[in-house]
């Protein structure tokens, strides 16, 4: 992999750190935080697949298929546990209450 693809890929991995502590901390709208970060998953892994040499055919495709893929599984993941954590908030409330 040359250079300009190891920074992407640092970037890329940087993106989804982003994604996950923005909807775990709440920072603002999920739908936001979402849209931006798929984008630019997707825009970056593009460019990942380029820098390595591939047709934009190949590289539009890594870039939907891996960018994507990596941002719903980040948005899932940081999804359910911000649930899990909102529940488990409310269950305690709700025992403080009795």
């Amino acid at each position: 992999m040359t250079q300009t693809g190891m920074l992407l890929f640092a970037v890329f991995g940087l993106v989804l750190l982003g994604m996950y502590v923005a909807i775990r901390r709440r920072w603002l709208s999920p739908t936001l935080i979402a849209s931006v970060g798929v984008g630019a998953s997707i825009v970056i892994m593009t460019l990942i697949g380029m820098a390595q040499g591939n047709h934009i055919y190949q590289a539009l495709f890594a870039g939907f298929m891996v960018g994507g893929l990596f941002s719903v599984g980040t948005l899932a993941v940081a999804s359910f546990f911000s649930s899990s954590e909102r529940r488990q908030h409310d269950e305690d409330a709700a025992r403080r209450v009795e």
